[in-house]
């Protein structure tokens, strides 16, 4: 049977007995059901991942004991051979949820929203944190799902204009008018994908990419909705230079 797989914010350690947090704790006792003894698998970035046995349980506290380590994080972090970047136009209702989880899976390493010329979400200044935290969350369910170890650290949303890149990265910006495609070989292993809201780039935007030294890349004769574009980017990216 397949064991559970469980982020956990806090120094992790062999034979050590940790209480977890009461949401952790709930999702645990009263959604999985799990009892004394049962097994599952515990993991974050800076130690790894480790089979835990549950040592008591109640509704809102569960203990459980670190008994076997699996993976160690500074090995897996040195197998990973792609550093991506998704910088993402902000779009309405829960296609902005779907494209955290998937681009999560797919493995990207950093998550930047953006507000672009004809996007139509503007969020308020006591809305970002929240929606930083529930995103945050995506990210660490998607991480749980499909065995990563590292969590992608998500930013806080910026303007186009105010984005700050690395010169020795690999930049692509996804528009259907692009004439670019995206090379056979990279030199540089960290890359940028910027891909529009439902309304695509303005023509300031695209002169903006490219006098900042993006590509611009159309991947097909096809116009892909917001969510679906760096889904298929983020797969081909990672099948001709990344781990899949």
């Amino acid at each position: 049977m397949r064991l559970s797989r469980v982020y956990l914010d806090s120094t992790l350690a062999l034979n050590t007995v940790i209480s977890l947090p009461k949401e952790v704790a709930h999702y645990l006792s009263n959604v999985l059901r799990l009892r004394i003894n049962d097994e599952l698998l515990v993991f974050n970035s800076q130690q790894g991942e480790f089979r835990a046995r549950v040592t008591s349980a109640a509704k809102r506290a569960v203990d459980i004991e670190l008994f076997e380590k699996i993976r160690d994080a500074h090995d897996t972090a040195k197998q990973v051979p792609l550093s991506i970047h998704l910088v993402l136009g902000l779009s309405r209702g829960d296609r902005m949820d779907f494209a955290v989880q998937k681009s999560t899976e797919l493995g990207v390493n950093e998550i930047t929203p953006i507000y672009t010329e004809y996007g139509e979400v503007r969020l308020k200044a006591d809305r970002v944190e929240k929606k930083l935290q529930h995103w945050q969350k995506i990210a660490i369910s998607a991480c749980e799902q499909s065995g990563r170890l590292d969590v992608p650290v998500i930013h806080k949303p910026l303007s186009v204009l105010e984005l700050s890149l690395s010169e020795n990265t690999n930049k692509w910006m996804l528009d259907p008018r692009g004439s670019d495609s995206l090379p056979q070989s990279i030199a540089e292993n960290n890359c940028v994908l910027l891909v529009g809201p439902e309304g695509g780039f303005s023509a300031d935007e695209i002169d903006w990419a490219r006098s900042n030294d993006f590509q611009i890349v159309a991947l097909g004769s096809r116009i892909l909705r917001t969510e679906t574009a760096p889904v298929a980017a983020l797969a081909i990216l990672q099948h001709k230079y990344g781990d899949m």
